[in-house]
């Protein structure tokens, strides 16, 4: 009988050390993710800087020269318009695949709590 209880007690134990695992490396994964979540926003926020230079630089330019480097201008304004555009897409391909990989770890922590 003694037996039986220790043999409880000791699967019992290990459970809970392989769920206190789990967790542990879902709230690793949690804090992985909020600092994935912070580099996307730092680099929005960057993006909107290098933009509001880029269009000063280019008013600059046309004042300077009283419109004459206007295809330079435009040529140049056309090209940082495709950089920040991709930039863009490139955003929003790792924010849907952080919104995957949250949807997915939400699910595991509702597990973990759970169990």
């Amino acid at each position: 009988m003694n037996k039986a209880i220790l043999i409880s007690v000791v699967g019992f134990v290990f459970s809970v050390n392989v769920l206190a695992s789990e967790c542990a490396m879902l709230v690793a994964e949690l804090q992985a993710m909020k600092k994935a979540n912070n580099t996307i926003h730092a680099s929005l926020i960057s993006n909107h800087q290098m933009f509001s230079t880029t269009m000063e630089s280019y008013s600059e330019a046309l004042s300077e020269t009283a419109g004459r480097a206007h295809k330079t201008v435009s040529e140049n304004m056309i090209s940082s318009a495709n950089s920040f555009r991709e930039r863009g897409l490139k955003a929003q391909k790792m924010s849907k695949k952080l919104d995957i990989a949250s949807d997915d770890l939400i699910h595991r922590v509702s597990k973990c709590l759970k169990n």
